[in-house]
């Protein structure tokens, strides 16, 4: 038997088009979308076998909205204040509401230096735990 007939029944047995192509080849009556190849559902598949996703609960829909909205928020009052700002008279009311523009380059380079300050004491801690790990097991 050639193996181009083995293929050909095959195809015929699945009744699902070539992954390859975005032809259907034979008659549109074979195609069974039910049985054509799903590449990201069997991805998603995968990756739940291996404990690397799981769905969202309630809780965590709230806390990842909760954390959108307060981004949203930092985002417009640190746009108006550093953006729109300066193009207000300063003896307008609005000015009363933001601190002055000294703040605007201090407060974010005091925030990223902590950020990469906590980023290098977890590294730090990572790699000195897998070390005394390593040291055990020998």
């Amino acid at each position: 038997m050639s193996s181009r007939n083995y293929i050909s029944r095959n195809a015929k047995r699945r009744r699902c088009p070539p992954v390859s192509g975005d032809e259907v080849p034979g008659h549109p009556e074979d195609y069974d979308s039910r049985r054509a190849p799903r590449l990201k559902a069997g991805r998603a598949r995968i990756r739940n076998r291996m404990g690397l996703a799981s769905p969202a609960t309630g809780t965590d829909q709230v806390v990842g909205l909760g954390l959108v909205a307060l981004s949203l928020i930092i985002f417009t009052y640190y746009t108006a204040w550093v953006i729109l700002l300066p193009f207000i008279d300063s003896q307008h009311v609005i000015h009363k509401y933001f601190l002055p523009r000294a703040y605007a380059i201090a407060i974010p380079l005091a925030a990223g230096l902590l950020l990469l300050l906590f980023v290098g004491i977890f590294i730090t801690y990572v790699m000195l735990k897998n070390q005394k790990d390593t040291k055990k097991a020998q």
